[in-house]
């Protein structure tokens, strides 16, 4: 049963052999389902909710409106979530927007045809799925995430109220390669050193994370508020970044990425 003033999201992204990335957003608020589409010069209110169906392993996508058609099939290979729930102990606080990612990477494979003309082959390459719940997004954030195949990125920060009393800016920034999982967050002693629209720096112990942007901006989005669907909100899908984690002065890795994600609500 669906519960009022709360809503409930899942994102999932996808990279294809050519780098078109795209974003399907499926979720529920007080106005009933809604799905978006979020793609490089554009995003999407999608009319017909069951255009999108998710079952098991499988993405079936026959979308078709005025000014965007995608269809096809796509699917999905074994799901690499991180080793420990995202919020931590503040899983057990009353927060305003409650975080999950299910998957850091996984394989995407099949096709899609865009507008009728353009073919999107995926021959393993990668996705990535996360989720919000709540009553609310943060009223000021900062979102990233960057899928390469050398690593995965999900870095957020964000002005969060507790117990109606006091607000901090709390850190979840995590990076997950295939041997490796490193994790900075307000919960486990990562500060933020540094946030603008061109860099952001976070630390935790002798580690640093840098990640260098060169726009913001992007495409609106619906957000919400006490679970009503009437924010707007930009996520830019098509963003070139560099972001380098070090151990001291020990660069670990260094990745260049010109499809990163990025909103930035600061």
């Amino acid at each position: 049963m669906k519960r009022k003033n709360y809503f409930f999201g899942k994102y999932y992204k996808f990279i294809s052999d050519d780098g078109y990335t795209f974003a399907l957003i499926v979720s529920y608020a007080n106005e009933g389902d809604m799905l978006q589409l979020v793609t490089p010069g554009k995003g999407y209110f999608i009319e017909d909710t069951k255009s999108v169906s998710v079952e098991g392993n499988t993405v079936k996508i026959c979308i078709e409106q005025e000014g965007i058609s995608l269809k096809g099939t796509l699917t999905l290979g074994e799901l690499h979530p991180l080793s420990k729930p995202v919020m931590g102990p503040f899983a057990h606080l009353p927060m305003e927007c409650r975080h999950e990612i299910y998957s850091m990477y996984h394989t995407v494979n099949g096709t899609l045809t865009l507008n009728g003309d353009r073919e999107l082959i995926f021959t393993d390459t990668l996705g990535y799925i996360e989720g919000d719940s709540g009553t609310n997004f943060p009223k000021s954030y900062i979102w990233y995430n960057s899928v390469t195949k050398k690593g995965t990125v999900t870095l957020a920060i964000a002005t969060i109220p507790l117990l109606g009393m006091i607000r901090f800016t709390g850190l979840l920034c995590f990076i997950k390669t295939k041997d490796k999982e490193y994790r900075f967050t307000t919960y486990n002693g990562g500060k933020i050193v540094s946030k603008s629209e061109q860099e952001i720096v976070v630390r935790k112990g002798r580690y640093t994370f840098r990640v260098q942007m060169t726009q913001t901006g992007g495409t609106p989005l619906k957000a919400p508020v006490k679970g009503n669907m009437v924010r707007y909100i930009k996520e830019n899908i098509n963003v070139p970044t560099q972001y380098a984690l070090l151990d001291g002065d020990t660069p670990l890795l260094e990745v260049e990425d010109p499809v990163s994600s990025l909103e930035y609500m600061y």
